[in-house]
């Protein structure tokens, strides 16, 4: 992900008060500071390596399955 961003122009780092989190952010400005790099909508980042493609895993259910969790950050 991070490398596709900084492909595209866009800077990627975290906080000093966060370092854990890294951000997106426009080329020449401290914003905004998307704590993710796959959204929909953020259309200002979007010429710069942030997509809304979903990041999608599959898995065969078998009978020992007993619940499916489908989850999203946003």
């Amino acid at each position: 992900e991070e490398e596709r961003i900084r492909r595209c122009k866009g800077r990627v780092f975290a906080l000093h008060d966060e370092p854990e989190v890294a951000r997106v952010w426009l080329p020449y400005s401290d914003s905004p500071g998307l704590a993710m790099a796959r959204a929909f909508g953020d259309f200002c980042l979007k010429d710069f390596g942030l997509i809304s493609v979903p990041e999608v895993f599959y898995r065969r259910l078998t009978e020992r399955d007993e619940f499916v969790v489908l989850a999203t950050d946003g």
